[in-house]
């Protein structure tokens, strides 16, 4: 048997005096990890399935056919900046939004190419706009432009 002052015993008593989890709590538990694992599977699963089918997995995996990817950048100046490929049909006004939903300051559109002349660069990207009323007079599209 562990003496008392042994550290491990200390954490035997303590989780076995712990009160225990009401099952509402249980249930919630359980929800919210059934959530995950079904997020994460989809994650998983679906670029497979693209894959399978000749579609490209993912904009940043497609081939010279699919033409310039667009990036929607969000950030709050000086703590974060985060940036995902977006779908072709996204606009300024998608991104603007988008970015005000995640907490942003601040949104930039971009692009990422991947056929290009050599030497040049294999992307672009417009001014940082302040999300606010006059924000969609200020956002400018990156040069060259890749459907912004």
């Amino acid at each position: 048997m562990l003496a008392p002052s042994d550290p491990v015993a200390g954490r035997a008593d303590r989780r076995a005096s712990a009160p225990a989890m009401p099952d509402a709590a249980k249930s919630d538990v359980a929800k919210l990890a059934s959530a995950l694992l079904a997020g994460w599977l989809a994650c998983v699963a679906v670029p497979a399935r693209a894959q399978n089918a000749g579609l490209p997995a993912s904009a940043l995996n497609a081939d010279d056919s699919a033409g310039p990817v667009k990036v929607c950048a969000q950030a709050a100046p000086p703590r974060w900046r985060s940036l995902i490929p977006v779908p072709k049909t996204w606009t300024f006004l998608d991104c603007m939004s988008f970015s005000g939903d995640m907490g942003a300051t601040h949104f930039q559109l971009g692009c990422l190419f991947t056929n290009v002349t050599p030497y040049a660069q294999k992307y672009a990207w417009g001014a940082l706009v302040k999300i606010e009323k006059d924000a969609l007079a200020k956002a400018q599209a990156p040069l060259p432009n890749c459907g912004w």
